[in-house]
């Protein structure tokens, strides 16, 4: 009884509970607008490639086990281990999955967008050092989840994987960065070439240029900005990729 109200004292939920939870909440908010945006996608492009097809749904299965690990785990932090934090020494099963999955959806979108730079600049050398850093980050991530499913404890994991945590994080936003450079430059490349005379197109190309690299530097700055174990953890539940 003494030990577990000494854990209850010691015990910071702002800092284990808080960032799981802002994290799930936006999760969920995603996830609608993402079913939203599937919905829209298969009813009004019948048409596409069975190939990309397949990829967008295989993005809504991976995010709808994500999902479910996020339900499972904001239950087990807010009910199943109330009263009792430190039960929190070491993350539910369902936040390794999560970070898991995460790290699949970004590295089908990563490998996605390096085929369309491929497409857009007709050169395989920035598409392939694009995807170099994505396969480096992703075989990171299933390291560390390798090893998040034996941790002992959350501070212990933290401290010894900080480097491979930090890298996998940095690969991810380089990989990002070089893939918004050649798309902007692609489209921008396209815009000043004479092929192009019609005005509402070169207006599209210009917002395309424009949400390529506001979308980059939301998702890329923010994983560089702060690459730690409880902001991998946050990350994973959003999963902006």
């Amino acid at each position: 009884m003494n030990s577990l109200e000494g854990s209850a004292t010691n015990f910071n939920a702002s800092l284990v509970i808080g960032p799981v939870l802002v994290g799930g909440l936006l999760s969920a908010a995603l996830f609608g607008c993402l079913a939203c945006q599937s919905y829209l996608y298969f009813a009004r492009f019948k048409s596409d490639h069975l190939g990309l097809k397949a990829i967008v749904s295989a993005v809504i299965l991976i995010q709808l086990g994500h999902y479910v690990c996020v339900i499972s785990t904001l239950w087990t932090m807010t009910v199943s281990t109330y009263g009792d934090p430190s039960q929190l020494s070491v993350f539910p099963l369902a936040v390794d999955l999560a970070i898991l999955l995460s790290s699949f959806t970004v590295f089908i979108v990563q490998s996605f967008y390096a085929f369309r730079l491929w497409k857009l600049a007709r050169n395989i050398s920035l598409p392939l050092l694009c995807q170099t850093f994505s396969v480096v980050a992703q075989t990171l991530t299933l390291i560390l989840a390798a090893r998040a499913f034996s941790m002992a404890n959350l501070t212990a994991y933290e401290e010894s994987q900080s480097l491979l945590i930090a890298l996998s994080f940095v690969a991810r936003a380089v990989c990002d960065w070089i893939t918004t450079a050649g798309i902007a430059w692609s489209l921008k490349k396209k815009h000043g070439s004479d092929i192009i005379v019609d005005h509402s197109m070169m207006t599209m190309i210009d917002r395309l240029i424009y949400w390529t690299i506001e979308t980059a530097l939301v998702t890329s700055d923010g994983v560089v900005s702060s690459p730690e174990t409880k902001f991998c953890v946050v990350w994973s539940m959003v999963d902006v990729a």
